[in-house]
């Protein structure tokens, strides 16, 4: 009963760090490596044999079961903080990336309002005027709107600096809206906003800072370059992991093939096991397997066949199906 949990268990982790693996490199290779050798799967499983540094048969199967669960719990554990620390920088990366939306009401203004666009020479012609009474508000004019927004805005409200609407040139969107600036007293913001809403213009809330651009920018290549970091480490933890646990899933089915075995057959032990997939149908596999092993099974074969639970398909071989790999790539 152990053997057949553990089994399952294994079964599951190996399957999520398959997946998780060709989430992060849909063109993943699956490399074996058993006993200083790097082996395709097929070749690993026609080659297969006991790892008896690994697994030393002078310990019990109890014993061969407990390290071989402590090895892939450990290894599931690794791979699922290192996951998590991933997924963490990703996390930064998106939030500091630059927000591509279609208009300028979805984008971030620092990735717009860039040095190269902002007049910023420290001069009373500044494109933003921030001191102790003034501010500047961007302000999104729709298509269209360019005449009606001048004529109205110094009116809007009480303390706006006449004249002081600027367009940026250069800065629109695929709408044709258009981005300008107003400067006004600091006592007039909320009731300018207020009217602007009213009049279906959009005021941004943006405060430009040339140095606060450029430690962004420094601060998202930063973060890039710990994603491909955190990337390239996950990248060889997934390979390595699935190799190391599908190792131990192997010796695993091994142990529970021996048990079940000996258990059916009786002791001395005197059986072999092989690795069979059947190309074609796997009904006419089974028949033939049945055929020829059924006659060794004899009388066994038909007392356990008359006895077994009749929700339990019945061989008269001890059969363990198992599925290496679960996700499709490439068609395969």
């Amino acid at each position: 009963d152990d053997l057949a949990k553990a089994d399952a268990q294994v079964d599951s982790i190996l399957h999520r760090l398959e997946r998780q693996y060709v989430e992060l490199d849909p063109k993943a290779k699956f490399v074996v490596k058993s006993q200083r050798k790097d082996l395709p799967l097929l070749d690993y499983l026609g080659t297969w044999s006991w790892d008896e540094a690994k697994y030393p048969k002078s310990r019990s199967i109890p014993d061969m079961l407990s390290y071989a669960m402590s090895t892939v719990n450990h290894i599931d554990e690794e791979a699922r903080n290192k996951t998590m620390q991933f997924n963490d920088f990703k996390t930064q990366m998106s939030n500091l990336a630059k927000k591509d939306a279609a208009n300028l009401a979805g984008r971030d203004l620092i990735d717009v309002l860039t040095p190269d666009k902002v007049k910023a020479d420290g001069g009373p012609d500044d494109d933003f005027i921030s001191t102790e009474h003034l501010t500047t508000i961007p302000v999104i004019v729709p298509r269209g709107g360019e005449e009606e927004f001048l004529k109205m805005y110094e009116t809007m409200q009480e303390n706006v600096v006449p004249r002081s609407a600027r367009q940026f040139k250069g800065i629109d969107d695929k709408d044709g809206n258009s981005l300008w600036r107003v400067v006004m007293f600091r006592s007039a913001v909320e009731g300018f906003k207020k009217v602007c809403r009213e009049k279906r213009f959009a005021v941004r809330e943006f405060e430009y800072n040339k140095d606060g651009y450029v430690k962004l920018e420094q601060q998202r290549k930063n973060v890039e370059e710990s994603v491909k970091r955190q990337r390239d480490l996950v990248h060889g933890l997934y390979q390595a992991s699935w190799s190391d646990v599908f190792v131990a899933w192997m010796h695993i089915k091994a142990m529970r093939v021996f048990v079940e075995s000996v258990l059916r057959f009786g002791m001395p032990p005197s059986f072999a096991s092989f690795i069979m997939s059947p190309k074609g149908d796997t009904a006419l596999a089974r028949k033939a397997l049945a055929d020829i092993l059924g006659k060794q099974a004899g009388a066994m074969s038909t007392s356990m066949s008359e006895t077994a639970d009749g929700d339990d398909e019945f061989f008269p071989y001890v059969s363990l199906s198992f599925m290496p790999f679960a996700v499709n790539r490439d068609g395969k």
